[in-house]
């Protein structure tokens, strides 16, 4: 990767205690990836990069995604702001292939 080049979007899913409580991330999660699956399909490398944190210091807002490299943080998420969150990750990635710059 290049020093000009942004790197791809990543969607960080809190698994704290708090975020898991009732297995809501672990629910949230296993959506997520069908989301990204259901969008990008058999593509690689994926244009979006999902992961997970065993805390992200948001408890009071439980579950709590953040993506990067914007470093958006979203609380109390739902299965209807996920889709919205993957939709702008890959509307990020999208540009950053195409070398538009995304920050407007």
């Amino acid at each position: 990767m290049s020093d000009t080049q942004t790197p791809r979007p990543r969607i960080v899913l809190c698994r704290g205690q708090y975020c898991n409580i009732s297995r809501r991330a672990d629910l949230l999660y296993e959506y997520l990836q069908v989301l990204v699956d259901d969008a990008v399909g058999d593509q690689r490398p994926r244009p979006i990069k999902l992961e997970i944190a065993n805390c992200l210091d948001h408890c009071g807002a439980a579950p709590v995604v953040v993506v990067y490299p914007s470093g958006e943080v979203f609380a109390e998420v739902t299965e209807d702001q996920l889709e919205a969150i993957v939709n702008r990750a890959l509307n990020a990635s999208s540009a950053r292939q195409n070398g538009e710059d995304d920050s407007a």
